[in-house]
Parts: C-alpha cells; structure tokens; sequence
C-alpha cells in the first residue's frame, strides 16, 4: 500500500478511537447519573445526535464501561454497579424528548 492509503488509514482509525472513548466516557458519566455530564450532553448534542453517536461508538463504550464501573466495582473502589442501561440513560438525559416519542403513534 502507498504511503496516503496508511496514512488515511491510521487517521481514520485513530479518530474512530479518540472521538468513541470521548462519547463514551459522557455516556458511562450519565449513565452513573453525574449532573454535570447530563447538563453538558444536553448542551452539545440534540436527542437524535446523541443516540446516533452512542450506537457509532457502542464498542467503545462497553470498553469505558468496564474500566469504570465494572473494575471497580469488583475490585472493591466502588459500592454499587451502576446498569448499562441505554434507554434509561437517553431519558435521564432527555426526558421531554422522550416523552413526546412516546406519545407519538
């Protein structure tokens, strides 16, 4: 392969990193039900933005999950387990879009 073709290759995969452990880390942070991260995510993303980048990043995700909940949890720093819940997580986040999606026929 030429040197552009690894070049972009790299650089997708390495943005596809960055960018999923940011999303990610905001999604596990309001999962956990942080106020600051539910403020932050409702200023930056619209419901639908959100959802789309959870489901884009969603290996990610179960990988921040385990380094920050599950680890310590068992590894005795951390008293309770918080559920990965998506669903529940998009309506801490959002729940008057939520609730017209769900009144929605």
């Amino acid at each position: 392969m030429s040197f552009w073709a690894l070049f972009f290759q790299y650089a997708f995969i390495l943005t596809y990193i960055v960018v999923g452990f940011i999303v990610a880390f905001e999604a596990v942070l309001c999962m956990s039900g942080s106020k600051f991260a539910i403020k932050w995510v409702r200023r930056l993303y619209s419901l639908r933005g959100f959802m789309i980048s959870v489901y884009l990043f969603y290996p990610m995700l179960w990988l921040v999950y385990l380094f920050l909940e599950v680890i310590p949890y068992y590894l005795g720093g951390s008293d309770k387990l918080t559920k990965f819940d998506i669903p529940m997580m998009l309506y801490r986040i959002f729940p008057e879009e939520c609730d017209e999606c769900d009144t929605e026929k």
